[in-house]
C-alpha cells in the first residue's frame, strides 16, 4: 500500500454553473397585476452563503457572480466522505449547519428535490470523476447516489487530454453549451479524483419586459470616488417596466432598495439589490447581513414601481479556495484532511487542491421558451407616484428560491457590458 507512482493523492473540486434569464416576448397586458409572495418563513441556515457572497463579491474587482448552493453541494459531498468526529467533519458541518443539526439533512433533501424534478429550467447535477487506480468505497457511492442522486465515473487520468476533452463534454452536456473548457489538462496532472457540481437556470420574468420599451440610457460604470460619485456613463440597453406591480422595500438602514423580480415557474425570484446614490457597492456589501436581509425580504410590500434595469452578461470564474479557508473550511485543502471514507488502499491522505467556479450569465427581455400563463391577481389603481427604480449604476442581484430558502446565484454588476 505504497504512495501512487509517488503521485500526490489529491481531489480537485469544481462547480460550474449556467445563467439565462429571459422573458419570453408574449402580449403586454394592459391590466395590472402581482404575483403573490410569501417569504420563506425560515428557519435560515445561510449564515455561511453569506459569507461566501460577501467574500467573493468583495475581492472581485468588476462584474462576479457566485452559487452559494453550488459550493454547498460540493462541501456536502466531501462531508459524506469524511472521518467521524474528525477536525475535518466539524469544519465541514459547521459550514453546512452553522449549529443547526436539521440542516444538513434539509440541504440533502432540497438538492436530491432539484435533482429529481428534473425541470428543463433549472438543471442540478454532481459527479465524481476519479481515476482508474482508484478504488471508490462502495457505501460511499451509495450515500452519494441515495441522498445527492450523484454519479461517479472511472477514467484514466494519465491521460490528460482525453480525461479534460470528456469531463469538458460532461460539463457542456449539463449546462446547455453555456460553459465551455473550463477543465484544463495540467489540472489533472496531480490529480486522481474531481468532484463537480453543475447548475444551469433559464428563467422566464412571471412579469415580462416589453422589447419595444428597452432603450439606451447611461450607465454609471465603475467604483465610486472619494467625491461620492461614480465612474464615467456609458450608454447600455436599459428594460423598462410601467404601470406595474412588485414587491419593495427601501431599506433605509442599509441605504439600498430591494426589488422583486418573480419567474414563473420554481418559486424562484430574482432580488435586485440597487445602493443609494451616495452609498458605494462595496459599503452596501459590508453592512449586508444574513438578519438583515431576512428582514427586509420580510417587510416588502406592493408598490407601483417604474423600473430601469439594463441588460447584462458575463463570464466569470474563481478559485474558492482561499475564500473557504478564511471561512473555516481549511483542512481539507492540507496533508491532515481526514477523508477516509472516500475510498481505500493508500497510505497518502486524500486532500482537495483547489475549488474552481466558472459562471455564465445572461440578463436580458428575450427568450426561447414558451412560458406558462401569468399568475396573479388584479389591484385597484394607485394614486400615488410609482416608486423609482433606476439601476444606472452598480448593483447587486441575488437568485432566490422562496420556498426552500436557497440562495441559487449571487452577484454584482459594475458594467452591464463588460
Amino acid at each position: 500500500m505504497g504512495i501512487f507512482h509517488g503521485r500526490r493523492w489529491a481531489a480537485v473540486l469544481c462547480c460550474v454553473f449556467a445563467l439565462t434569464i429571459a422573458a419570453t416576448p408574449r402580449r403586454f397586458l394592459q391590466n395590472r397585476f402581482t404575483v403573490d409572495y410569501e417569504p420563506f418563513a425560515g428557519p435560515w441556515n445561510d449564515d455561511f452563503d453569506w459569507s461566501v457572497i460577501k467574500e467573493v463579491l468583495h475581492k472581485a474587482p468588476g462584474n462576479a457572480v457566485i452559487s452559494p448552493l453550488s459550493v454547498k453541494a460540493l462541501l456536502a459531498l466531501l462531508y459524506e466522505g469524511s472521518a467521524s468526529r474528525s477536525e475535518t467533519e466539524r469544519e465541514l458541518q459547521q459550514a453546512l449547519s452553522g449549529g443547526n443539526s436539521q440542516a444538513v439533512p434539509k440541504l440533502q433533501d432540497d438538492l436530491l428535490q432539484y435533482k429529481q424534478q428534473q425541470q428543463q429550467n433549472l438543471l442540478i447535477t454532481d459527479r465524481i470523476f476519479y481515476d482508474t487506480t482508484v478504488t471508490l468505497l462502495q457505501k460511499y457511492h451509495s450515500i452519494i447516489a441515495a441522498r445527492y442522486n450523484a454519479t461517479t465515473q472511472s477514467m484514466d487520468f494519465q491521460d490528460t487530454q482525453s480525461a479534460a476533452a470528456e469531463i469538458n463534454a460532461w460539463i457542456a452536456q449539463n449546462t446547455r453549451g453555456k460553459i465551455q473548457s473550463i477543465i484544463k489538462p495540467d489540472l489533472l496532472q496531480d490529480a486522481l479524483m474531481m468532484l463537480i457540481n453543475t447548475i444551469y437556470f433559464k428563467g422566464s420574468w412571471s412579469i415580462p419586459f416589453p422589447t419595444n420599451a428597452t432603450v439606451e440610457r447611461p450607465f454609471f460604470t465603475g467604483r465610486m470616488h472619494t467625491a461620492g460619485r461614480y465612474g464615467g456613463p456609458r450608454s447600455v440597453p436599459f428594460m423598462k417596466q410601467r404601470e406595474r406591480i412588485f414587491y419593495y422595500k427601501h431599506a433605509e438602514q442599509l441605504g439600498a432598495q430591494f426589488l422583486r423580480l418573480p419567474y414563473d415557474s420554481n418559486q424562484l425570484s430574482m432580488i435586485v439589490v440597487l445602493p443609494d446614490e451616495q452609498v458605494s457597492l462595496g459599503q452596501l456589501l459590508s453592512r449586508l447581513t444574513a438578519d438583515a436581509v431576512h428582514e427586509t425580504l420580510a417587510d416588502m410590500s406592493e408598490e407601483e414601481v417604474e423600473i430601469e434595469l439594463p441588460r447584462f452578461t458575463m463570464t466569470y470564474s474563481s478559485s474558492l479556495r482561499e475564500c473557504l479557508q478564511q471561512l473555516g473550511v481549511s483542512r481539507v485543502f492540507t496533508d491532515q484532511a481526514e477523508l477516509p471514507l472516500i475510498s481505500r488502499g493508500r497510505t497518502t491522505p486524500l486532500k482537495v487542491s483547489t475549488i474552481l467556479q466558472k459562471s455564465c450569465i445572461l440578463v436580458d427581455e428575450q427568450g426561447t421558451e414558451a412560458s406558462a400563463a401569468t399568475e396573479g391577481t388584479l389591484v385597484f389603481t394607485i394614486l400615488n407616484q410609482p416608486v423609482k427604480f433606476i439601476a444606472n449604476r452598480p448593483f447587486l442581484f441575488l437568485i432566490y428560491d422562496e420556498g426552500k430558502g436557497n440562495w441559487l446565484f449571487a452577484g454584482k454588476v459594475e458594467d452591464p457590458q463588460t
